[in-house]
């Protein structure tokens, strides 16, 4: 049975042997669905405008509707792009607060796109040197065999 570490680093059913060891790279993994990347940045949007208009409304009770705004983002997973969510991330994290601080920048900065080209590479050439069990989603180094 895989430890909670690595399945909080798991990006999907399939896929379960990777290469990375830095959750960015995961989470990159994980929202590549331009849709999904939308609906992301749909929630973010209604966070920091939930938080100013309860600052500017002087209203603290806006501020219980914060964790609705997640739900915005698992649902681009539900309908676009299903992976492992960890629940922790889902509920909170700061790991993931970073990554989607990180993933609005990078779209801002219409540099997103090369980061999923890159990581995308980066998995097939290490899955190509591996010997892949698909219907597992393990590996072995080649020279197991």
């Amino acid at each position: 049975m895989p430890s909670g570490q690595q399945l909080r680093y798991r990006i999907n059913q399939q896929i379960l042997d990777h290469p990375f060891t830095d959750y960015w790279d995961i989470f990159i993994l994980k929202h590549q669905h331009p849709l999904n990347i939308a609906l992301h940045l749909l929630g973010i949007g209604f966070f920091y405008g939930l938080l100013l208009t309860a600052w500017i409304c002087r209203n603290p009770w806006l501020l219980l509707g914060l964790p609705l705004t997640q739900l915005i983002g698992l649902t681009g997973h539900l309908l676009f792009e299903p992976s492992h969510i960890d629940r922790q991330d889902a509920i909170f994290s700061w790991r993931a607060s970073f990554c989607l601080g990180r993933l609005l920048l990078r779209v801002l900065q219409g540099q997103y796109g090369a980061d999923i080209r890159q990581r995308r590479e980066l998995l097939h050439n290490y899955q190509s040197s591996r010997k892949f069990d698909q219907s597992t989603g393990t590996a072995s180094d080649a020279t197991d065999l």
